[in-house]
């Protein structure tokens, strides 16, 4: 409708520079098929492309770079993209965050359906990683030195567990899927 439209671009124009502000416009665009301004296009694409660009940024950050570049279309140069995978992989490594891997997982997988070539070779030792996250109850914990957990975390370990699946770069092993299977239904019960 023209009310969401509107809220649309009151939102979008008062984020470009602000990265999850302008993420989360991002998203509403695209969800509502709203058009938008090309000049604040441009800048929501400059502040992704900054943020890709620096050394400091976090998983986070980088995935709702990569989410906004995809959508704006945004040109971002192609070593830029092989960088932010090496960096996202390398997150990959040495996390025990839940967090920490939807968002490089997730940030892999835009990469990917955005037509880069990102494969994730320890895709088994990935998948063990997360799932040694789950509890018994079907809810997961947001880390390995974390008692809490809750049934939000398991959507999100489920989304990483789905994306590990599409990075491999070997046949999926049928139990890793089966291990998916399983846990939904843990968590439905």
């Amino acid at each position: 409708s023209d009310a969401h439209r509107s809220v649309a671009a009151e939102l979008f124009a008062a984020s470009p520079d602000d990265l999850e502000t302008t993420y989360e416009a991002v998203r509403t665009f695209k969800m509502l098929g709203v058009q938008r301004d090309k000049g604040l296009d441009g800048k929501a694409c400059k502040l992704a492309a900054h943020t890709l660009s620096s050394s400091s940024s976090p998983a986070k950050d980088l995935f709702q770079a990569v989410q906004i570049a995809g959508v704006l279309g945004c040109s971002v140069d192609a070593g830029v993209y092989d960088d932010v995978a090496s960096r996202l992989k390398a997150v990959i490594k040495d996390t025990d965050s839940l967090l920490e891997f939807y968002y490089s997982v997730g940030g892999l997988l835009s990469l990917k359906e955005q037509g880069h070539s990102v494969v994730l070779s320890d895709a088994d030792s990935t998948f063990h990683a997360i799932k040694a996250l789950s509890q018994s109850d079907g809810r997961w914990r947001y880390d390995t030195n974390s008692a809490e957990s809750s049934t939000f975390a398991a959507g999100i370990a489920l989304e990483a567990l789905a994306g590990v699946v599409s990075l491999s770069d070997a046949e999926v092993d049928p139990s890793m899927v089966c291990i998916c299977s399983l846990l939904v239904l843990e968590l439905l019960h």
